[in-house]
């Protein structure tokens, strides 16, 4: 590895603490720094009790022999004593940095624009929130620690080494530097490696998430080819973890091997001094200690540097997330002088997702207060996106969107979407309680006004018939339900967030008759003395709206009630025949 390689991850290692605040940061670094240096004083000085006990044995000198004790016992005192505390003080520190930059994870995705979250896997986001911090982890607990006690030790060691006999040391150090820069050729290549390990990972447990969810599918069509990709990803990281074995198979056979030369090469050396009485035995066997615990240290450094490229890629992941565009807290400014008596309206919006392909043209709609508005059309037509735009979840492109008479830029995006209830076409519930996932709705809510809403939707009567009634667990996305029963809940959370908009999604569409019933029994509930906009796919259910608009290729092109539509016998009438 060239100079510049190596200095470009020592800045990247030292990048990865920006990740920890101040206040944390000065405890990591005193905890860290003492312990590393306890550890480096213990390793230093066991060099100078053997050379005390074999001097001992030459000389019979006593004095050395107590020495020996002294310096032990000075070392255990500060590795077994001391050492502890300063551990857990930048211990703690790692613990709750990983737990704020989880918490920074969670904030963000909560922030990402819609566009980023809808063309990433969510097992690659899920993938950098788990795998990826916990690579960053263990930078912070192990491999800091590691680096930085070795560097500390090499120092030590170098110093006691040329106290004792400064030519010898200067020749051994010449042969540790040679065998050094050897080694850390490798970590350049491993790093790359590990680079492609977590994102064959991520891909692993996006395919994996994909399988889960659709268990029942591929049960049903026998859906092998799942499995074949699952297969195919899973050999991809296994042949990565063979190579990354392979270049560290190499670099601890290098270490090995320098290692062996040394040790033995200092013996050699060492003896034939003795012999022609140039060194003492007692320092022979100082130099000895040093110098094998010091290649080691050396060595093992350019392995825990090419270590550190895991956690360096893992970060790189981490910091892709954070540095991430998020949402902008308004969409447009909030001067504009535009007003209007309409609930919702949408003046002239031009909108698209990639820019040579325009989704709506020049739309404009108006919903007053209390009015009940459906939208239909083919797929395609741009209802979806409608709602997409209401919700704040993309920006348009011309004209502008007003709710409650003042243009979206009067309001921040929370504001806009504190005013409109959601009930989507698959009801999404969160693993946990029944009245935990209505009480989404209003956090503030009570246990009463909880029950109050349910039976507003008709939730009420199958959730006392429950074993645990509002304490039963839904499982994983509403599992242990029936679509009816999680649509109901769903409503039960809109009615409990007593929104003034209401937006629908054809929240019926894929429910047997006696489902639907109850279903839209409740929908009847939550929409009186609210504004609605109803997204249709069965025409049946919009019959009774105010008022009807039928989109096609994003542009309206019929707007009137039921039977006038069906009597100009145009878009409506052939959807609806």
């Amino acid at each position: 590895m060239k100079t510049g390689g190596l200095i470009s991850y020592v800045k990247e290692l030292v990048y990865l603490m920006r990740f920890m605040n101040r206040r944390r940061k000065t405890k990591y670094y005193i905890g860290l720094s003492v312990t590393a240096i306890t550890q480096s004083l213990f390793l230093v000085s066991f060099s100078f009790v053997v050379e005390s006990l074999v001097t001992f044995a030459e000389s019979r000198d006593t004095s050395l022999l107590f020495k020996a004790f002294y310096i032990l016992g000075g070392a255990l005192l500060l590795e077994n004593v001391v050492s502890p505390w300063f551990t857990y003080m930048y211990q703690r520190s790692v613990e709750f940095t990983v737990l704020e930059i989880r918490e920074r994870l969670y904030h963000k995705v909560c922030r990402l624009r819609a566009k980023y979250l809808e063309q990433t896997h969510n097992g690659d986001l899920l993938s950098r929130v788990n795998n990826d911090v916990t690579t960053v982890e263990t930078t912070y607990s192990t491999i800091y620690f590691v680096m930085l006690t070795q560097i500390i030790f090499s120092i030590g060691s170098i110093v006691a080494m040329l106290s004792v006999h400064w030519q010898f040391a200067c020749a051994s150090l010449t042969i540790l530097l040679l065998s050094f820069s050897i080694s850390i050729r490798f970590v350049r290549q491993i790093r790359k490696l590990y680079e492609q390990s977590l994102q064959g990972l991520a891909n692993m447990t996006g395919k994996f998430l994909d399988f889960i969810g659709g268990i029942q599918l591929v049960k049903l069509f026998q859906i092998r080819p799942i499995y074949a990709q699952y297969r195919g990803l899973n050999e991809q990281v296994a042949q990565i973890a063979a190579q990354t074995a392979k270049k560290s198979g190499m670099l601890a056979a290098v270490n090995h091997f320098v290692s062996y030369v040394t040790f033995c090469g200092i013996i050699v050396v060492g003896s034939l001094l003795y012999a022609y009485g140039l060194i003492g035995m007692g320092s022979v066997a100082a130099l000895a200690v040093l110098q094998i615990n010091l290649t080691h240290a050396i060595m093992n450094f350019g392995t825990v540097l090419s270590l550190a490229q895991n956690s360096l890629a893992g970060a790189h992941r981490v910091q892709e997330i954070l540095e991430e565009e998020e949402e902008p807290e308004r969409l447009g400014s909030p001067v504009s002088e535009l007003v209007s008596e309409a609930m919702v309206e949408f003046r002239d919006v031009e909108f698209s997702y990639q820019a040579d392909k325009r989704v709506l043209h020049k739309l404009s709609l108006q919903v007053y207060k209390g009015q009940v508005a459906a939208i239909v059309g083919a797929s395609g037509s741009g209802k979806s996106t409608l709602i997409k735009l209401l919700l704040g979840f993309y920006p348009i492109d011309r004209g502008e969107i007003l709710l409650q008479g003042k243009p979206f830029g009067h309001y921040t995006l929370e504001e806009i979407r504190g005013q409109i209830a959601y009930v989507p076409q698959d009801a999404f519930l969160f693993s946990g309680t029944i009245e935990d996932n209505i009480r989404y709705g209003n956090p503030q809510a009570t246990t009463e006004e909880v029950m109050e809403a349910a039976k507003a939707a008709y939730a009420h009567h199958f959730i006392q018939e429950l074993p645990e009634r509002y304490n039963t667990q839904v499982g994983e996305r509403g599992a242990s339900l029936s679509g009816g029963q999680r649509q109901r809940i769903a409503i039960a959370r809109a009615i409990l967030k007593n929104a003034p908009i209401l937006l629908l999604d054809e929240a019926t569409s894929a429910l047997d008759n006696e489902s639907e019933y109850w279903v839209q029994r409740a929908l009847n509930e939550l929409m009186k003395g609210r504004t609605t906009i109803l997204i249709a796919h069965r025409l049946s259910t919009v019959e009774k709206a105010d008022f009807i608009t039928v989109m096609n290729q994003g542009t309206i092109v019929e707007q009137g009630t039921h039977q006038n539509l069906l009597e100009r016998e145009g878009h409506y009438a052939r959807l609806y025949g």
